[in-house]
């Protein structure tokens, strides 16, 4: 993969999901980093420097909501825009992301035309076609 291609931290818990999402998303020209957890995720994003373009979170992760990391990300990393993947009611997630341009709501089941449509709305543009 080219170094040029943007990086996306993939944030799920379900290892068969987490398999074929990172897929796709390097099939639509990204880089893809992926944990299983918050915990590993805030890990990695805490690293001076990371690569990160954008961060998918599931909201139903094992060791915190998904939504609660979404809004540590947006207080602590000021650049990085945040796509909450739920498959429930979107109007059940942290009321304070509601309307933050940098966060997004997509809800699954999602396909490759949702993702790069969302990524794209948000400035996060593929590395190749």
């Amino acid at each position: 993969m080219a170094d040029s291609w943007p990086v996306i931290l993939l944030v799920e818990d379900e290892p068969l999901v987490r398999a074929a999402v990172a897929e796709m998303l390097e099939d639509l020209g990204f880089s893809v980093e992926q944990a299983a957890s918050a915990g590993a995720a805030s890990a990695l994003l805490a690293v001076p420097d990371h690569p990160y373009d954008a961060v998918i979170i599931d909201v139903g992760l094992p060791d915190r909501p998904g939504d609660e990391l979404a809004r540590d990300i947006l207080s602590d990393l000021a650049e990085i825009p945040v796509i909450i993947a739920s498959g429930g009611d979107p109007s059940e997630l942290d009321p304070a992301l509601a309307g933050n341009a940098r966060i997004a709501i997509l809800s699954k089941p999602y396909g490759a035309r949702g993702m790069i449509e969302l990524l794209a709305s948000l400035g996060v543009i593929a590395g190749r076609p």
